[in-house]
């Protein structure tokens, strides 16, 4: 009886010799992956105009997952705005990631973020989007800071929450 998850035995010979590393030993294949990029650190440094491909496959990952993987992933986005390389697109990509999947445990990070005034949008973007009273807190804080355009967006981000949590728009 065939396991129903494991590919067929021609197509599993038919991938084996199309594999363009089939003549290297264990270690050599294992070498040539060690060399491949990982695609967490290059959506990093991303740079607008260039290659997103790497990104892409971060963003589907964020749609794919269960919620039970968000603390895992929310952590690596994290860890990744602490890179010395990290880009203004590849922060921003981050930041836009976080909004999808982000916690309190996103919120201080983002805070910091909503203070300058090259991050604050994104960083509204995202808190808008986590739930809870840590948001809230860092965006109500903010408020003493922020002025001009930054300030309005933070009052529409508020305004935003508070039509979310009672269902009332003004």
């Amino acid at each position: 009886m065939s396991n129903a998850s494991s590919p067929s035995r021609p197509a599993a010979e038919a991938r084996a010799e199309s594999d363009p590393l089939r003549s290297q030993s264990a270690g050599g294949r294992m070498q040539e992956f060690k060399r491949s990029p990982d695609p967490w650190v290059e959506a990093a440094r991303m740079k607008f105009g260039g290659d997103r491909t790497l990104a892409s496959q971060i963003q589907t990952l964020m749609f794919d997952a269960d919620p039970a993987q968000y603390p895992v992933l929310e952590q690596k986005l994290l860890d990744l705005l602490g890179r010395p390389d990290l880009g203004e697109q590849g922060r921003d990509f981050i930041v836009r990631m976080l909004a999808l999947i982000g916690s309190a445990a996103s919120v201080p990070a983002l805070a910091a973020l909503l203070e300058r005034p090259e991050t604050s949008d994104v960083a509204r973007y995202a808190l808008e989007m986590i739930p809870g009273g840590e948001a809230d807190r860092a965006l109500e804080a903010a408020r003493a800071h922020l002025t001009g355009a930054a300030l309005e967006g933070l009052l529409g981000t508020l305004r935003a929450r508070e039509a979310r949590r009672t269902g009332v728009l003004r």
